[in-house]
């Protein structure tokens, strides 16, 4: 049951950072950081790819871990754990290869989550046996 409840609240997370980019997508990359590219003159193309790349991530890695809750299935939770270990390791290189400044608060959350949706995973298979 604890699985259960980790992965949803973790998927619901990220469904509800998928809805602030829908809704608010200036709010939303203001809270990673981010400048939502816009304006007239400019092209938006940038917007565009901001606003598509944030939401369909977020809205992948929360609707997967949701799925996960729900059927109490952890093979859902890869896709999940995927997305948000891949996220803090590229923003590591990031650091490392181009001298980014490290979002450490999100290279954080993603790390904890990625090792709770993990435990899940340990949690579901351990109660299937």
């Amino acid at each position: 049951m604890i699985a259960r409840v980790i992965s949803g609240l973790i998927g619901l997370f990220m469904l509800y950072s998928a809805l602030g980019w829908i809704l608010d997508p200036t709010t939303a990359a203001a809270g990673l950081a981010m400048v939502l590219v816009e304006g007239p003159g400019e092209s938006t193309l940038g917007m565009n790819t901001q606003i598509g790349d944030f939401t369909s991530f977020f809205f992948t890695a929360g609707l997967m871990a949701c799925i996960g809750a729900y059927r109490n299935e952890h093979v859902w939770l890869y896709a999940t754990i995927s997305l948000l270990g891949s996220a803090a390791l590229f923003r590591s290189y990031a650091g490392l290869v181009h001298g980014a400044d490290y979002l450490m608060p999100a290279i954080v959350a993603e790390v904890i989550m990625a090792a709770l949706l993990l435990l899940s995973v340990y949690l579901m298979k351990k109660a299937d046996s």
